[in-house]
């Protein structure tokens, strides 16, 4: 505390020093508050004492550059040291205001360093007045023309610290828990789904438990003062983001991007307030949804900053946010975001535009909570749409589209070097010479990674959810069962058997031309990963089959096949016996990375029969596939490979019945 009142006292003497020619008053004012300085012991006996605060303020009054910095400083270390009575923050802000408007860099800085300094302490502004003359301060110094681009950076930064200082007030008036629990940001992508899936239920089942605890569900109409003050900004930021004038903040306009990135921080960050608070839910419903609704524009060619990039990313991530985080409550809003987002999907739009809806629609695949809460809301609610089934069929369309495109083969690799960086850890990247050519391709292969990516999310989410459905006791351990299929009764088991019963299909016709297609080990390894878990899955939830077909859309890859030229080479070689034929074809046998790999995963499904979650049934009949295709390998002698094909698939057919006919 002596050293502050050391500071204090030599900022005094500094300022009696620079006033001492042109400004006797101020001169005069110093020196007797220097005098009274030394009478006083504590912060609060300063607060009591108007001479202290008065000579600083009467230093900024006479607006001279050196007296501005010298008194504004002094002003944040009598705030930062509670020694200003919460009286005096009229005439603070008044003083703050005229030094917003002066065109020195330095006291524009120093006055939005005031502004915080505020915010932080115990001055915070408790009344509309006060919190709109704050607030708008950091605005006008934000839209003046004449700012500097430091100031404008600062302003900005500024503001958007002293909403989120308000909002944490207005947490703590209305009881509700501080902290950004809800926090919207998508989890970095690591090396591994299995990591990626595993990190968003975590912080997702944080989420729930948050939101449970605290009682949020039971909702109230009354507002706290800072609770009214909260909402008063929610709607000006609005109508500022919609491109119209806020009255409240005195505020013509501001640009619309920063408006709306405000109220997407919000809406991420303070879930609880429209969860709990009946007046903020009715502003997020009638005001920020439709606002969002408005702003979701596909035409590309708007000339303001509605058309900008930017604008679309913060639409979409809003848009993002609304679902993820409140679509329990926005039924109707939510249901029709998502249409507009898979519908976005088929249009003919810019890459870039495309690939910020694919990146929305991954981040929802990628959660199996979000997954559950929006199937069990929407698929599975008769009176409404089956908008996840249209969303899989959506980046199932995407992934499909490849083989269609004349660059087919280049964006191919380049999936496949995405993936295979993403292996690494390190970020996929183009040649800094690449032509424009590429940079295309890169961006169509981009597009693909993300439905193939968002694919697998769903593949991994019914993996996850069939777990949890073992865990809670709704599926028994299937192990050593050896009667007739029963049926899920459980909620978590019903919704996997939905869930798969209306994608699997889609998402086989999707994984199974990228197997085809790719030859990059690592994302056959990814696709593989999915094939094993949906396959798991579909085991423990006796999903027949879904189960057989995607075992034998495996076996077709467990053996490389030779085009019908290399086979008529071989028939059609002039002066060649059968026998050397014969030998000729089963030499030419050779096995792939891609088949040893499809190989090891029938092999790992094979040895899940020692896992509770596999039946006896299941088990015996993957031994049983796995020994017959590596006797097909090494064995094919006579037989044509289409008859090896054939064979292949027919037999999952039969000893599937072989077995229900020994358990009959």
């Amino acid at each position: 505390m002596a050293t502050f009142m050391t500071v204090l006292e030599s900022d005094l003497r500094a300022l009696s020093a620079e006033a001492r020619r042109r400004y006797p008053a101020v001169k005069d004012a110093a020196e007797h508050a220097i005098l009274k300085l030394r009478s006083l012991a504590s912060p609060n006996e300063i607060a009591h004492d108007e001479d202290i605060l008065g000579i600083f303020l009467m230093a900024c009054e006479v607006k001279n550059v050196k007296l501005s910095v010298i008194g504004l400083s002094c002003l944040q270390k009598l705030i930062s040291h509670e020694a200003v009575a919460p009286s005096a923050l009229n005439e603070i802000l008044s003083t703050l205001k005229e030094h917003g408007e002066m065109a020195d860099e330095s006291v524009q800085l120093k006055t939005l360093q005031t502004i915080l300094i505020i915010f932080q302490s115990h001055l915070q502004p408790d009344n509309e007045e006060n919190m709109a003359h704050a607030l708008g301060i950091c605005l006008r110094l934000l839209e003046n023309s004449r700012s500097s681009d430091s100031v404008r950076n600062t302003a900005a930064a500024t503001f958007r610290q002293a909403v989120a200082l308000m909002f944490d007030h207005v947490l703590r008036a209305e009881s509700l828990p501080s902290g950004t629990f809800g926090s919207g940001r998508y989890i970095s992508r690591t090396s591994s789904f299995a990591s990626d899936m595993n990190r968003n239920v975590n912080s997702l089942e944080f989420l729930e438990r948050e939101v449970i605890s605290e009682g949020s569900s039971l909702s109230r109409n009354t507002l706290s003062k800072f609770g009214k003050l909260g909402l008063c900004l929610l709607e000006d930021l609005t109508t500022l983001a919609a491109g119209g004038s806020a009255i409240w903040l005195h505020a013509n306009s501001i640009q619309r991007t920063f408006a709306l990135d405000i109220l997407e921080f919000i809406l991420s960050n303070y879930v609880l307030l429209f969860r709990t608070l009946l007046p903020y839910e009715q502003v997020l419903r009638h005001q920020i949804c439709s606002l969002l609704m408005t702003s979701f524009r596909i035409n590309s060619e708007l000339e303001d900053e509605a058309g900008e990039p930017y604008f679309h990313r913060l639409v979409l991530r809003s848009v993002a946010h609304v679902i993820r985080l409140y679509s329990s409550s926005l039924t109707t809003e939510s249901e029709v975001f998502l249409s507009m987002l898979v519908r976005v999907t088929a249009l003919d739009l810019p890459l870039w535009h495309r690939i910020l809806v694919l990146e929305i629609l991954r981040g929802f695949c990628m959660e199996a909570r979000i997954m559950r809460i929006l199937f069990q809301n929407f698929d599975m609610n008769p009176s409404n749409t089956n908008v996840i089934q249209g969303m899989v069929k959506a980046l199932a369309r995407v992934v499909l589209s490849v083989q269609y495109q004349e660059t087919s083969e280049e964006c191919l690799a380049a999936v496949a070097g995405m993936f295979s960086s993403k292996a690494k850890g390190i970020e996929w990247s183009l040649d800094n010479d690449a032509s424009n050519t590429a940079v295309l391709v890169a961006s169509e292969a981009h597009t693909v990674t993300l439905a193939i990516e968002g694919l697998l999310g769903v593949v991994f989410t019914v993996a996850t959810l069939t777990d949890e459905a073992v865990d809670d006791g709704e599926l028994e351990s299937p192990r050593g069962d050896t009667g007739p299929p029963t049926m899920c009764t459980g909620k978590t088991a019903m919704l996997c058997v939905a869930m798969v019963d209306s994608m699997w299909l889609i998402i086989l016709d999707a994984l199974s031309l990228i197997l085809a297609k790719s030859q990059g080990e690592a994302i056959i390894l990814e696709i593989l990963k999915g094939y094993q878990a949906f396959t798991q899955a579909c085991g423990v939830l006796r999903a027949v089959e879904p189960l057989n077909s995607f075992l034998a859309s495996l076996c077709k890859f467990t053996i490389n096949m030779p085009s019908e030229v290399e086979k008529k080479s071989v028939i059609l070689s002039p002066g060649s016996k059968r026998t050397d034929q014969l030998v000729e074809q089963r030499e030419s046998i050779v096995l792939t990375p891609k088949n040893v790999q499809v190989l090891e995963t029938l092999a790992a499904l094979d040895r899940a029969i020692h896992s509770p979650h596999a039946t006896t049934q299941m088990g015996l009949f993957l031994s049983e596939v796995t020994l017959e295709v590596r006797v097909m390998v090494v064995s094919s002698q006579a037989r044509s490979w289409r008859l090896i094909e054939i064979e292949m698939l027919q037999l999952l057919e039969t000893q599937r019945v072989n077995k229900y006919k020994q358990i009959g």
